[in-house]
């Protein structure tokens, strides 16, 4: 087995969340009488936690806000989140016969999410996937966010592993980061079919960029080069 431990992202790369967190952004755009914004807009913040996609949402519609203001707006933001997640999201493909394969071959695996603690894990049981992973790290404790390694890190040494058996699996240029600063081998998934996109991420130097989950399997059990 080439990667005993992987980390996951949640939202991008295991679930399509995209048209949830779109609506929930522009119910709290709307009262501010900023502009409506597009889900291909939304997927450029990908990885984002909360706070950032919020801050990237108001730049985009508008004047610059001030950090007052984020937090200020950040609240209702996070209420419209919560009520928006899982109404439309559904699990890509090949996500769930995957880790179906590395849990039996016994790879131990984790989720590290930038999104809130609650509603990710009420997402992952709507979906039928908590029971994959042993750890769930999000941003509401007192540890520090991806791309900072701190708690990818963390997670790593619960399940056992060395940086060098851990391999982070994600979708955006946090994910390359945070397994950049940890010393992981990266993988970041491509669900897009734009081309502009694939030609983005394929540019952020992911060891590996798989354009199907299912390829997965094989670099996990290293079955192939």
């Amino acid at each position: 087995m080439r990667f005993p431990v992987v980390l996951f992202d949640l939202n991008g790369t295991l679930v399509d969340t995209l048209a949830d967190l779109t609506a929930a952004l522009n119910d709290t755009l709307t009262p501010l009488g900023r502009p409506l914004l597009e889900e291909a807009q939304v997927r450029m913040w990908s990885g984002e936690g909360l706070r950032g996609l919020l801050r990237a949402a108001l730049l985009a519609t508008g004047p610059a806000p001030t950090d007052l203001e984020i937090n200020d707006w950040l609240h209702e933001f996070r209420a419209r989140y919560a009520a928006h997640l899982g109404q439309r999201a559904r699990v890509y493909p090949g996500v769930v016969e995957t880790l179906d394969a590395l849990v039996h071959a016994g790879v131990r695996m984790a989720i590290v999410t930038n999104k809130p603690e609650a509603p990710s894990l009420r997402l992952l049981a709507q979906l039928k996937l908590s029971s994959y992973f042993e750890y769930f790290m999000t941003c509401d404790g007192e540890i520090a966010r991806k791309p900072d390694p701190t708690g990818a890190l963390q997670v790593m040494r619960q399940l056992g592993g060395t940086p060098a058996e851990t391999l982070m699996v994600g979708s955006s240029r946090i994910d390359r980061e945070t397994a950049q600063n940890a010393g992981f081998t990266c993988a970041l998934v491509q669900h897009s079919e734009l081309e502009s996109a694939r030609i983005q991420l394929r540019g952020l130097g992911a060891d590996f960029v798989l354009d199907d989950f299912a390829m997965l399997r094989a670099l996990v059990l290293g079955t192939r080069a």
